[in-house]
């Protein structure tokens, strides 16, 4: 048996190249065959042929189409191959007479078929169903739609060497002067991966205050000397931030006395850092820092310990100017545009305004002696933004512990006049209060009036500088706090930019090159805000007896986290909370309690995915108790979260595009083909396979532009570079 010829594969390929080689028998001899030396079996007409089908195949290298690769088998001239010879029919070229027994094939031989028939279907095998298509054609879209004359597919060779030669570079002409261009300018932002610093200090009792016998309360605040920064022109850069770690440390000396049952102490701890930052080159730089953690130890009665962990959370601002392909002018060439968003910093403003307030005493709370600690927070009530203006409003929660002058019932009164010296001793107070402000902040007129920016427009408070004193009322009594501070109000809006890039570019006779270069910013996809509360049980020890009251309250977020979980931002973490009382007892005895209390927050954003990352603002906006009974205390905290969900994606952007000449060969692509669509096939694929048009594929296939075509879709494909 022999080779079956495969249609259009093998088609030029002579009988003889299809045979399988036989070995001779020992009687036979090639060079004395019965019909004489003329008759024998001559390799040059087969080098011939495949010579021709390597010429074929590399003439063929650049064009767009599939080719199928053999390894070409050398006829050596030694005794060695003389004893294998193969059967030979040259067809229309030579008359080849082989021994009798060299034309019985020794067993069936299967050709191997290297086509992709889902791709594209021979064209003797589907000859009849492409004349029935066009007919079908011609017959619901007129003669006039249909090329005149449809050229049948070119023939490709059989054979493409395995070694196939190079042919000549083609030459490179740059669009220099047809490449149309747009700009694309705007500020990207990106959260860069958090600083911690660990500062440790020795502090000292002050030789005026009493001797230390145990610390209640240690709470801090970073006061940074910048809070902006520029990098250099190189991609890493040494970053320095220095500031003060600001200390409030309230302790119960050893010998307690009616002048001074808590002493309280201000402590400033300056520190520097320096660390290596990737980033883009001369980039802006927003650094904001909090505690996250502080811990103190006691080394004797005149020293004590703090050890503080520092959060330096940094922001990188860079501006992204570069051009984006928009097409050429002159050349019939196809484009593939996609629409991407992305998300720019629009503006970034800080404005400063005073705030001026007095809080007044509650009714029965007793007159102000001295001021222990203070604790002053600002939180974000709502906002509004205008082409013009941004209106912030904002709230300030205020806890203030102190130092009271009542009434001492017990006091032994000698005479008179220490009677009235006696009458009043200082007992530690808490107060609570809160007022509002609102503020203004112009916003540049220059802006693009069809400018619209995003509700998540990012607001911060930071205070520059804060007296807090004791004032008097009409009748004389010390019995205000006077706050007067500077806010600095931070703004930060962003705009959401449609663009529309070149993802694809083709022409249907000139063969392309171009390079890519890859962005990647920020794409905000959403954003939210929640507010939810905390509460706990505190659990007084037995050791210090019943509560007589509560005389300051504080807290600090710590551990916090946050995921993606199920289309929701998920927030978890803890307040470390820490409560100063007295007991009930006629010492009056000064100690502390802390508490952890676990917070979670779930927040559906629309849009968000897995692969999105989430910024959580978290504060603490006010913390407050209840008293149960004299071993429970109630804990209650007011959080709030501003959460926004945004991902970093990648483009690649057509840049530097020049033409090939000398690079086309179209034999290998059939003049008019019938396809059958597979999964993952788009018009725009097929189109640009074939050297064709979208609209051509459309028309011809009465198909609708932008609907995707089901796999096993017939489409009829005429090349238009026959």
């Amino acid at each position: 048996m022999t080779y079956e010829k495969y249609p259009f594969e093998f088609e030029n390929i002579p009988d003889f190249a299809l045979q399988p080689a036989k070995e001779a028998d020992d009687e036979y001899n090639f060079k004395y065959t019965p019909r004489g030396a003329a008759n024998r079996f001559d390799p040059e007409a087969y080098e011939r042929i495949l010579h021709e089908s390597v010429r074929q195949a590399s003439e063929a290298e650049n064009a767009d189409s599939e080719n199928i690769s053999v390894e070409a088998i050398s006829n050596e001239t030694d005794q060695t191959a003389e004893e294998e010879i193969m059967a030979a029919d040259f067809s229309d070229q030579t008359e080849a007479i082989v021994p009798e027994k060299l034309s019985e094939p020794e067993e069936e031989i299967i050709p191997i078929d290297l086509s992709e028939p889902e791709e594209e279907i021979a064209e003797a095998e589907l000859a009849d169903q492409a004349e029935e298509i066009i007919q079908e054609k011609v017959s619901e879209q007129g003669e006039e739609n249909i090329p005149d004359a449809v050229p049948l597919p070119a023939k490709r060779s059989a054979f493409q060497s395995a070694f196939t030669p190079k042919n000549t570079p083609p030459k490179i002409v740059p669009a220099i002067g047809n490449v149309v261009n747009s700009k694309l300018k705007l500020v990207d932002m990106k959260m860069k991966e958090p600083i911690r610093i660990y500062i440790e200090e020795d502090i000292l009792v002050p030789d005026v205050r009493p001797d230390l016998a145990r610390i209640l309360s240690m709470d801090g605040k970073i006061k940074l000397t910048e809070r902006e920064g520029h990098t250099g022109q190189s991609e890493t850069d040494t970053v320095r931030i220095s500031g003060d770690l600001i200390l409030q440390t309230l302790y119960a000396p050893e010998q307690a006395s009616n002048e001074d049952p808590i002493i309280a102490i201000e402590s400033k701890i300056p520190f520097k850092n320096e660390t290596e930052l990737n980033s883009a080159p001369y980039s802006e730089l927003a650094i904001a820092a909090h505690i996250e953690s502080i811990d103190f130890s006691v080394v004797n009665e005149r020293k004590f310990k703090a050890k503080a962990t520092a959060v330096l959370e940094i922001k990188e601002y860079r501006t992204v100017d570069i051009e984006v392909f928009e097409g050429v002018r002159d050349e019939e060439v196809q484009i593939l545009k996609e629409k991407i968003n992305l998300t720019d910093v629009a503006m970034r403003k800080t404005d400063t305004i005073e705030v001026k307030e007095n809080f007044v005493l509650k009714e029965n709370m007793p007159e102000i002696m001295k001021i222990l600690k203070h604790d002053i927070n600002i939180v974000e009530n709502h906002k509004q933004i205008t082409k013009e203006k941004a209106v912030i409003n904002a709230s300030v929660y205020c806890n203030i512990m102190y130092l009271g002058a009542e009434r001492n019932s017990d006091a032994v009164k000698a005479s008179d006049s220490e009677a009235v010296a006696g009458e009043k001793k200082a007992v530690p107070v808490f107060y609570q209060g809160k007022t509002e402000f609102t503020q203004f902040i112009r916003l540049d007129t220059d802006n693009d009036a069809k400018d619209t920016y995003s509700s998540a427009g990012k607001v911060s408070f930071n205070i520059s500088s804060l007296n807090l004193n004791v004032k008097e009322d009409g009748n004389g009594n010390k019995s205000l706090f006077e706050v007067d501070m500077n806010v600095d109000t931070g703004l930060e809006l962003y705009k959401t930019v449609e663009k529309e890039i070149v993802a694809d570019i083709y022409h249907h006779i000139k063969d392309i090159q171009y390079d890519t270069d890859e962005i990647g910013v920020m794409t905000q996809s959403g954003s939210g805000t929640a507010e939810l509360s905390a509460r706990e049980i505190v659990n007084i020890p037995e050791r210090y007896g019943d509560v007589d009251k509560v005389v300051y309250l504080s807290g600090n977020i710590s551990q916090k986290s946050s995921f993606i979980e199920q289309a929701k931002s998920i927030v978890e973490g803890i307040i470390d909370v820490n409560l100063i009382c007295t007991s009930a007892g006629a010492d009056k005895t000064v100690f502390n309690v802390r508490q952890e209390i676990p917070f979670r927050s779930a927040m559906e954003i629309p849009g968000i995915t897995p692969e999105m990352t989430a910024v959580n603002d978290i504060v603490l906006k006010e913390l407050w108790f209840d008293k149960i009974n004299n071993k429970q205390i109630e804990v209650n905290a007011g959080i709030l979260i501003n959460s926004s969900v945004s991902s970093q994606k990648k483009h690649q952007l057509i840049k530097h595009i020049s033409f090939l000449e000398g690079s086309q060969d179209f034999q290998q692509i059939p003049g008019i083909i019938l396809y059958i669509s597979r999964t993952g096939d788009t018009i725009w694929k097929i189109a640009k396979k074939y050297r064709t048009t979208i609209d051509e594929v459309l028309h011809l296939n009465d198909l609708e532009s932008g609907k995707e075509i089901k796999p096993g879709t017939k489409l009829l494909i005429v090349a238009t570079h026959h």
